[in-house]
């Protein structure tokens, strides 16, 4: 007989199991974007109180998820930052990298008062290092 949680699920356990179902189901970075050597991912925190959240830097390798959602970093919120376009975006040829701002749209009890909206807004910045083609690297040595 399975063993029943003895607490019932919160919001930050709810989303933290979410997140970590639909991160096993991505595709790894190899697969998804073959050319990619590197992604690096970085997120500010722009703080409506004090003190602000620290920042946060990821580095992704080929054998990595590409999986590009965050979740808000206040830990009553249900918000995910949903940053896969703007990965895409980074991951082009002829992108230098994509830097933008979110705001968080979950909800938390702020004031004594639950569901009310987070509104945690975050600046992003991602960039892609592209692996050179085995046909430019041979080209190139043959010179």
């Amino acid at each position: 007989m399975p063993r029943m949680p003895r607490q019932k699920p919160t919001v930050s356990r709810e989303r933290r199991e979410r997140l970590r179902k639909a991160h096993d189901a991505a595709q790894t970075l190899r697969s998804a974007f073959p050319d990619a050597a590197a992604v690096r991912v970085q997120l500010q925190f722009l703080p409506l109180t004090v003190p602000p959240h620290a920042a946060q830097s990821f580095v992704m390798y080929p054998a990595a998820r590409a999986f590009f959602e965050y979740p808000c970093p206040y830990g009553d919120c249900d918000g995910i930052y949903e940053l896969g376009a703007a990965a895409v975006q980074a991951l082009a040829w002829d992108s230098s990298g994509v830097s933008g701002t979110l705001e968080c749209c979950g909800l938390r009890s702020r004031d004594g008062l639950p569901g009310q909206p987070c509104g945690l807004r975050m600046s992003y910045t991602i960039t892609a290092r592209q692996r050179l083609a085995a046909n430019s690297v041979t080209v190139a040595a043959a010179d």
